[in-house]
């Protein structure tokens, strides 16, 4: 495996999604941290398992135990582990990555098509970040590759022209990584933060819906599903105004089985 260099801030630096813990002894009992997931997924990479077949409960010891801050070399470990996994124990069957930042890690399986999906998302990166490790699936066969990317680029006021540029770069990249796999790029999601300007957000959307197009990948706008009335994420499609609620996983989840 292709050494990773740590040179991007950790996810303890970045916001976390807040989520509520169900009760104790729910059978929905999941992680509601980044350490907890991290540590599920780390606990069932050991044991053999995929984590997006692993169920929660399963390894409860080990990530209700959960203490500190994975690094982001950890993250980045793991999901290059992930990756190499899937790609030995594939075979015939259907895969779909997803690539992405907080948005996307913390997308539900349950509910999508019954298939194999691999996660090669991590909190708090931009788009720079991940055209680093695009490679860390290259081995893998996928059918369909999703990505959404993009807002922490204008959160941290990354120009327009450089998150649309680097998006390209990422659907390049997979073209010729993939070139069997159906490509899908989602439009940036709105937010409520005051430091995201909406009008950023849908001038980036309209150049990016330009360029899938001409790499020939499906380009699926969720920005009006997303907003309310003044242009900015639904109350109820939020827990802090930009990671999503259960309702907007809901909304996301609908347009993933039927673009």
């Amino acid at each position: 495996m292709e050494a990773v260099v740590n040179r991007w801030p950790s996810p303890s630096q970045v916001m976390t999604p807040m989520r509520r813990s169900p009760a104790q002894g729910s059978p929905n009992l999941r992680p509601v941290t980044g350490s907890q997931l991290y540590q599920l997924r780390a606990a069932a990479l050991d044991a053999g398992d995929l984590y997006a077949q692993a169920a929660p409960h399963r390894y409860i010891e080990q990530w209700q135990r959960a203490y500190g801050s994975p690094t982001h070399t950890d993250w980045q470990l793991l999901l290059a582990a992930e990756a190499a996994a899937v790609a030995r124990r594939q075979g015939q069957a259907d895969l779909a990555v997803v690539v992405g930042d907080s948005l996307a890690l913390w997308l539900p399986v349950d509910g999508l098509p019954h298939q194999l999906w691999l996660n090669q998302s991590i909190s708090g990166e931009t788009t720079a970040h991940m055209l680093q490790r695009l490679h860390y699936f290259a081995e893998t066969r996928p059918q369909t590759i999703y990505v959404m990317a993009g807002i922490n680029d204008l959160k941290n006021g990354v120009s327009e022209a450089t998150v649309v540029d680097n998006l390209y770069q990422m659907m390049l990249r997979l073209r010729q990584q993939h070139p069997q796999a159906r490509l899908v790029v989602y439009s940036i999601l709105p937010t409520r933060l005051r430091d995201v300007s909406g009008d950023r957000i849908l001038r980036v959307n309209q150049r990016l819906a330009t360029l899938a197009t001409y790499q020939g990948a499906t380009f699926v706008d969720l920005h009006p599903s997303f907003s309310d009335s003044q242009g900015l994420l639904r109350l109820d499609l939020t827990t802090d105004g930009l990671h999503l609620s259960p309702q907007g996983y809901s909304l996301w989840q609908a347009a993933l089985v039927s673009p």
